[in-house]
Formats: C-alpha cells, sequence, structure tokens
C-alpha cells in the first residue's frame, strides 16, 4: 500500500501538516539566479516523499538566502520540477535564530539531552525567545491546518509547539518525534525550564522517540516533575485532563535508495577504482562520517586509531581511515574550537606514521554527495562509527545498506541507538582507546565468511524495518488512538 493510500485510509478527509525547524528545500543565490538544494538527512529523506504523495503542508524556518526572493509571501509549492505540497516558510530574524536556535536549543538541549551538562547553558533571554519562536510555528501550524487535520511535528525544537497548537485547535490530531536521546531524569532535571518543556510535549496525543529507554526517561520525568497520572506499562500519561500515549518507534533509512546508490553504475565504477587500488597493495580501508559534534566521539576515534597502530605495528602503511567530518554550527565557539582540535589532532597523526607512498588518515571536509557517498560505503573494509552518545545514528544503517558485495565490518558505538538494532556490528567503547584498536584488528583479521552473515543479519533487519516501515507504524499508532487518548476534544474534532 502507497503512503498515500495508507494516510487516507486511516485518517479520511484529513490532510497532513508537517512541522521541523529544518526545511525540506532552500534556495540559495547564484550567478545564474535562485538555486534549488535538498538537504540530504533522514527526516528529509522519509517525509518529503510523504507530503508529495499525500499532499499538505511543511512548515519551517526559512533558511536559505534567497528565500524570500522565491517566496515572498513564505509559501511555495514544492519540489520545483513536480509541485505536490505547499512549503510554508517563517521568517526569522538573526536575533531569534541566535538566540531560538544556537543557544538554547543546540546550547542547552542538544548537550544535556547528549548526557554533557557541563556545555549546556540555558540563559533565561534565550528561553524567552525559544518560547516566542514556538509559538509562532504553532499559530502558522493553527492558521494552515484544516478542521481535524493531522500534524506531525519534529524534535527538539519545537518542543513546546504541541501544547500551543492544542490550545489553539483541540480538533487536531497531534503527534511529535523526539530525534535526539532523552536523558536519565537525574540529567534532565539540570534544565530549569524542565516543568514547562514537559508541559508542552504533553500537548501530543502521541510522543515518538528512538528507543524504549528514552521513552522511559521521558515518563520518570513526567512522574517525577508534574502532577499526572503515568502508566509505564503501556505508556499513557494523564496530565490536565489530557491523554498522551508515548511509545518507541526507532527511525531508520530509505534501504532501496541507498542500495540502488550503491549498484548505480558510477558507484560501482568508483567503488571498484578504490578496492583494487587497496587490495592490490595488500592494504585495507577504513570510513567514518558525521557531522562536525562532540558527540560523535571523533577526538576519541583519533585516539583509538593512534593506540592502533602502536599496539599492532605490523598494520602501519596497510590501513588508512577516510574521515568525513562535514562541518556543522561553525557559529558556534565550542564547534569551532572542535574542528580546529580535530585538524590539529589529524596533522600529529599523518605526520607521526606516514610513510612513502602510504598516510594512515585521510581528511575530507566537506559534504558528499550520496552517490560519491554510496561508493565509499561499497568499498570500504569497516566503518567506525564511535559516537559517545547518539539516539540513533543512521550512518551506521546507510554502511550495512551500501555494503552489495559484503566485505565490510562495522564498528558501532555501544552507546548509539542504532547498536539496540544491529546487533551483529562489532561493538566498541569510543572512551576505551585499547578496545577500540584491538576491535580494529578483529575487523580485519574476520573471516570473509563472517563478514557476510553478519551483513546478511543486518541487511535483512533494515530491509523489513526501514524508514517507511517507521512512518507506518507512527500513523497505524496514532490511529490507534481514536476516540480513547482524546475523548475530551472529540466534540471539537468533529466526525
Amino acid at each position: 500500500m502507497s503512503r498515500s493510500s495508507l494516510f487516507h485510509q486511516l485518517f479520511p478527509g484529513r490532510k497532513l501538516v508537517v512541522l521541523s525547524n529544518r526545511e525540506p528545500y532552500t534556495h540559495h543565490h547564484s550567478p545564474d539566479g535562485p538555486i534549488c538544494r535538498q538537504p540530504v538527512g533522514g527526516l528529509v529523506s522519509a517525509l518529503d516523499p510523504l507530503l508529495q504523495s499525500t499532499g499538505g503542508t511543511w512548515i519551517a524556518w526559512g533558511s536559505g538566502d534567497a528565500d524570500r526572493d522565491v517566496s515572498p509571501n513564505g509559501s511555495l509549492r514544492v519540489p520545483p520540477e513536480r509541485p505536490a505540497y505547499t512549503l510554508r516558510r517563517l521568517w526569522l530574524s538573526p536575533e531569534e535564530v541566535r538566540e531560538y536556535y544556537d543557544d538554547y536549543a543546540n546550547g542547552g538541549l542538544w548537550p544535556l539531552s547528549h548526557l554533557l551538562p557541563e556545555r549546556a547553558n540555558f540563559a533565561w533571554s534565550a528561553w524567552r525567545t525559544f518560547k516566542s519562536v514556538n509559538r509562532r510555528f504553532a499559530e502558522t501550524a493553527g492558521a494552515v491546518a484544516g478542521r481535524g487535520d493531522v500534524v506531525w511535528v519534529n524534535d527538539y525544537q519545537l518542543s513546546l509547539v504541541p501544547a500551543f497548537l492544542r490550545d489553539l485547535r483541540p480538533d487536531c490530531l497531534i503527534a511529535h518525534f523526539w530525534h535526539i536521546p532523552w536523558p536519565p531524569h537525574s540529567i534532565f532535571r539540570l534544565c530549569p525550564q524542565r516543568r514547562e518543556l514537559l508541559e508542552g510535549l504533553l500537548g501530543n496525543h502521541l510522543l515518538g522517540f528512538h528507543t524504549p529507554e528514552y521513552a522511559a526517561n521521558f515518563l520518570e520525568a513526567v512522574a517525577t516533575e508534574l502532577d499526572a497520572q503515568v502508566d509505564p506499562t503501556s505508556g499513557c500519561v494523564v496530565h490536565n485532563g489530557r491523554e498522551t500515549m508515548v511509545g518507541a518507534f526507532p527511525i531508520s533509512i530509505d534501504y532501496k535508495y541507498w542500495r540502488s546508490m550503491a549498484l548505480s553504475p558510477k558507484s560501482e565504477l568508483l567503488a571498484g577504482r578504490i578496492h583494487r587500488h587497496y587490495r592490490q597493495r595488500n592494504r585495507y580501508l577504513g570510513l567514518a562520517v558525521d557531522r562536525l559534534d562532540y558527540t560523535k566521539g571523533i577526538l576519541p576515534r583519533l585516539e583509538g586509531f593512534r593506540q592502533f597502530f602502536e599496539r599492532f605495528p605490523a598494520y602501519r602503511g596497510r590501513v588508512t581511515l577516510v574521515q568525513v567530518v562535514v562541518p556543522n554550527r561553525t557559529s558556534i565557539a565550542a564547534y569551532a574550537a572542535l574542528q580546529e582540535e580535530i585538524a590539529a589532532v589529524t596533522r600529529r597523526l599523518k605526520s607521526a606514521y606516514r610513510l612513502p607512498g602510504w598516510v594512515p588518515i585521510i581528511p575530507v571536509t566537506r559534504k558528499l554527495e550520496p552517490e560519491h557517498l554510496s561508493s565509499l560505503y561499497r568499498a570500504a573494509d569497516f566503518a567506525i562509527v564511535s559516537p559517545i552518545f547518539d539516539g540513533m545514528n543512521l550512518v551506521a544503517k546507510e554502511f550495512v545498506a551500501c555494503q552489495v558485495n559484503q566485505r565490510g565490518v562495522l564498528l558501532l558505538s555501544e552507546s548509539a541507538g542504532a547498536s539496540q538494532e544491529l546487533d551483529a556490528a562489532l561493538p566498541i567503547n569510543p572512551l576505551d582507546p585499547e578496545g577500540f584498536a584491538a576491535t580494529i584488528r578483529r575487523a580485519l583479521e574476520m573471516s570473509l565468511a563472517e563478514r557476510q552473515n553478519r551483513l546478511e543479519r543486518m541487511q535483512q533487519y533494515l530491509s523489513a524495518n526501514d524508514i517507511y516501515q517507521w512512518v507506518d507504524s507512527i500513523f497505524y499508532r496514532l490511529a490507534d488512538l481514536r476516540p480513547s487518548p482524546w475523548a475530551s476534544d472529540l466534540t471539537a474534532f468533529g466526525s
């Protein structure tokens, strides 16, 4: 059944409204006029095809430098080549972006959720702007949504939207997916605005997290901080006369898309060249792909790689790591400093171990196109995914999907959400550099039969549990809530 057919079967006569901070299409100035780009990411790859099939509206911050030129009234039909739904852009001032996005969302909620409270800051001025911007998102959704429409809010930047929207439009059915970890309450309680954040999220009819652990952490916070009835078995919360269902919905990738990219003629050609280059010299290729972020364990990975060459010197001259680190949030001082430190450590590692005709690490500091990235995924003998803490991590799943020849080994941090699903990966602890080094050696010495067996298990799992199954599971669960969890709103919702 198509996504469109399923949505309209479950919610007859209703439209879909999606909210996110990031927009699915951005417009930028170029010498030839405005050009349109589509950001690469799990959220866009999942929801853009969905809205193209169902129609509806996507509400997001207009971040492209030419967005106003092509949509002066804030609305635009997308995608450009085949318009199918409406993109509704919110205009935020530079000060609003700095306080709502940089200071509060990324300077407060992000590090706290990733168990790094010493990096978090919750200035009250930033909170006021965060609250104001969330209210604007809710007001825009309230103006756009029709009677009884389904509104799907995404991520931590919009955590106050559900309660605002439910007050404005009690007839709408509201779902929210939290795309990062939810920390234990011993950490979350350090947030001075924790009660308002919880109450904002309890405006949802359905609230989803990546793992049962994150959902349980949220329920613990609600039970501790609010006068609410919490059933940890069913995930039902009753607060202020409203019911919210809380559950786990592990996000995934478009498995068929990444598989087809790896099998494309261009990817096959590039991967073949890479593989021959390394195997003819009895060498191995490792791969790591991350956005620039202190949660991704990039510096611990470099230390683990250094320990590998120290403990197993026979592999010097034989193993090269391609490390892709895409710049991200570099306007924030902590990220700019991290970028400089990674570059410095990489230079020292190359200087210490390089040999004629060989370097231990090849740094890449730009975003790679999917076709190029898929060829690296396909050609790599091993991939290292080593976040200190990560809600899910889709790079691990992309690597598995692109291993069409089943030669590579996935080394996956035990503290990434994906480790709960990809149990055939080799587990690593990013804070144990000696163990990290030993696991790299184990991966290189693993038999081809074992590599194939491990990849086969993970590929079968991802084929059945892709991004579209994730969307479907949320829709089915949301439809199951009628009419009980929002019985108090039934008169407003109508038939």
